[in-house]
């Protein structure tokens, strides 16, 4: 999605360079946009909101005070998925007591979200469970091998390492019950409760799960003409790149324009344009 992004952006607008790099994930790239090091980053919306605003405690006490974090855009869902094999016996986050579980990767807000529901379940991660982490991918090859009991990560359905898993070993999602993430949603707003995308795997089952938002920020430090046509490009040119990706569909002005970050004077003129904000 970024790569894409990118591609339409330096389309549109040759007195933009715009470059997809691959980073840690999303709390690296808040980190490195708060430092100025990266002018924008993708990052799910709890880090973006934390960020931006400060008051962030506990997984992101990192966020105590706000940064130099502004709003470019909001992209697309992302769902959580825990997943372990189909005859490990577990059937929701109750079952992982005493298990081995992955709770996504580092240097990212992933964990975060697996660790809301297991402590809304009265689950202590540091103590009921047997917690690591890993990458999508590297989870899932620990899952299948055996060596993990179930693996977590957020992303937009259907992801790739996981269509190629389910495809060769035999997978299931954990589901949440509905009472706890109820709960976890009236604790941290920036999740939605929901279903896990119909036919996005067709060899699994359907759960109940999380999904937040992906988001694009920028250092405050970036120039407001170039924030202004990176969006301008990139919603105006969605209809270019919008096979690029099945998350790229979701991209629209309406969405973008609730980023969860405080925004940036260059989109926040962008969306006024469009009647979008006050």
């Amino acid at each position: 999605v970024g790569a894409a992004i990118a591609n339409e952006v330096n389309t549109k607008n040759p007195d933009l360079t715009v470059v997809a790099q691959t980073t840690n994930g999303g709390v690296e790239n808040v980190n490195l946009c708060m430092s100025g090091e990266m002018d924008l980053g993708m990052t799910n919306a709890d880090a973006a909101y934390w960020s931006s605003h400060g008051g962030g405690s506990g997984f992101y006490e990192i966020y105590a005070e706000p940064g130099n974090v502004k709003g470019v855009m909001r992209l697309y869902e992302s769902q959580g998925h825990m997943i372990t094999t189909a005859n490990s016996g577990i059937e929701t986050y109750e079952d992982l007591r005493g298990k081995t579980v992955c709770l996504g990767p580092p240097s990212s807000t992933i964990p975060a979200m697996s660790i809301a529901i297991l402590e809304a379940y009265g689950i202590n991660p540091d103590s009921d469970i047997k917690a690591v982490y890993y990458s999508i991918d590297e989870g899932l090859e620990k899952l299948t091998d055996g060596v993990i009991d179930a693996t977590f990560f957020v992303a937009s359905a259907p992801a790739s390492g996981l269509t190629s898993a389910s495809a060769t070993s035999d997978l299931k999602f954990v589901d949440a019950g509905e009472e706890i993430l109820k709960q976890v949603v009236e604790k941290y707003p920036y999740y939605t409760a929901a279903a896990t995308k119909e036919g996005a795997y067709p060899n699994m089952n359907s759960v109940n799960t999380l999904k937040i938002y992906t988001e694009i920020i920028a250092s405050g430090d970036v120039p407001e003409e170039a924030v202004y046509q990176f969006v301008k490009g990139a919603l105006e040119g969605q209809p270019d790149y919008v096979d690029a990706h099945v998350a790229c569909q979701e991209i629209n002005a309406e969405t973008a324009a609730s980023a969860a970050a405080k925004l940036h004077p260059g989109a926040a003129r962008y969306y006024r344009e469009l009647g979008l904000i006050d």
